[in-house]
């Protein structure tokens, strides 16, 4: 399965990064990845993604995309560099040149990239249940905290979202790619957002590719999405991005979505 494979090359590259890379000092106070969220209506985090297993089509070079997307709510830069091209000195650079919080997006499987992602200005950090497990996710997401930075906590199984109960939950993703297929299916998130609990932020993630798939989804409940091949294969980043904020907004305030999801700003 692609996901064992990307695990088990991230863990060789922690091990290497551990003895080589000298961290450096971080250049930016910590933003508030959360509240930037919750201060949208229905809220999209903007992903720099120059590749993938997927296959992503990747338009734009950093800088030009980030003059794009300013109209997101927060930024997500990946960061693994075997599998879709990314950089901690694309992390750097997209801290340094914007005004909104950036996440951490990589495979984090040893506190060492907790470190990593505050030392090149990330405000928050993705950790995927799939990857870590119930015990280390938690460990590792109590030390995130413990730096200062929110979390963004994926799962990919509806029943998996009752992790939002947990203290150490800033924001529930629920992702709607298939791991063993790669394939995203935005069905799969329908039931998911039953579960999430009243005090962490609902989150999409993955396959939103129309206005029409935020519409749904807002509709049953999810207060954001997190979008990147969407938006790095468009010719018209800025135009995709409002579009299915748009959607999303016109989702959460329609009279049908009454009683749909129990997040509460």
């Amino acid at each position: 399965m692609v996901l064992e494979k990307i695990v088990k090359a991230t863990e060789e590259r922690v091990k290497r990064e551990r003895r080589e890379l000298v961290l450096p000092r971080r250049q930016k106070g910590i933003l508030d990845f959360r509240s930037s969220l919750e201060r949208n209506s229905f809220a999209i985090i903007a992903e720099y993604k120059p590749s993938s297993p997927s296959g992503v089509r990747a338009r734009w070079e950093l800088e030009e995309y980030l003059t794009k997307v300013r109209g997101a709510a927060a930024l997500s830069v990946l960061t693994e560099p075997i599998f879709f091209k990314g950089s901690y000195e694309n992390l750097r650079k997209a801290s340094m040149l914007t005004d909104k919080p950036v996440l951490f997006k990589d495979f984090v499987v040893d506190e060492f990239q907790l470190s990593a992602a505050h030392a090149y200005g990330a405000d928050a950090v993705l950790l995927m249940l799939d990857v870590l497990g119930e015990d280390d996710l938690k460990y590792l997401a109590l030390k995130a905290k413990a730096m200062g930075l929110q979390t963004l906590v994926e799962v990919s199984r509806e029943e998996d979202a009752q992790l939002s109960e947990e203290p150490w939950v800033d924001v529930l993703g629920v992702n709607s790619r298939d791991f063993k297929t790669l394939k995203t299916d935005i069905r799969r998130l329908f039931g998911a957002v039953r579960y999430v609990s009243e005090r962490a932020f609902p989150l999409a993630e993955s396959g939103l590719k129309r206005a029409s798939d935020a519409y749904e989804l807002a509709l049953r409940g999810y207060r954001g999405a997190l979008v990147g091949t969407s938006l790095m294969e468009s010719p018209d980043p800025r135009g995709t991005l409002m579009a299915l904020k748009l959607a999303g907004d016109l989702g959460l305030f329609s009279p049908s979505r009454r009683g749909a999801g129990r997040y509460r700003a």
